[in-house]
């Protein structure tokens, strides 16, 4: 399972990708008129994380990226671009279920 560093992920997500930090390991972007939510996390190797604050956080290894309730086809092709610049960036994968399992 790869790590990376905090601000390793905060540079990438601000500079490349031109989200804003809203907080610790947590972005936004409006894309296509809504707003898009990023958050960095420490998940164990079965893929779940708890956590009641991001602070003190030093390393990630999974990005969750929150869809908005309104999308439509620019939007879910904008998001898919974001997530695959993410996997090429850090060499992760995809979640294959989305999460959703």
């Amino acid at each position: 399972m790869s790590k990376i560093r905090s601000e390793v992920a905060e540079q990438f997500l601000t500079s490349v990708l031109g989200f804003t930090k809203a907080s610790h390991l947590t972005f936004h972007k409006e894309v296509n008129g809504e707003i898009v939510k990023v958050t960095g996390i420490l998940a164990n190797p079965n893929g779940n994380y708890a956590f009641d604050t991001l602070d003190g956080t030093e390393e990630v290894n999974l990005i969750e990226i929150d869809v908005p309730t309104y999308t439509d086809y620019i939007l879910e092709l904008i998001l898919s671009s974001i997530a695959i610049s993410i996997t090429k960036e850090f060499s992760w994968i995809i979640d294959d279920d989305h999460g959703l399992n």
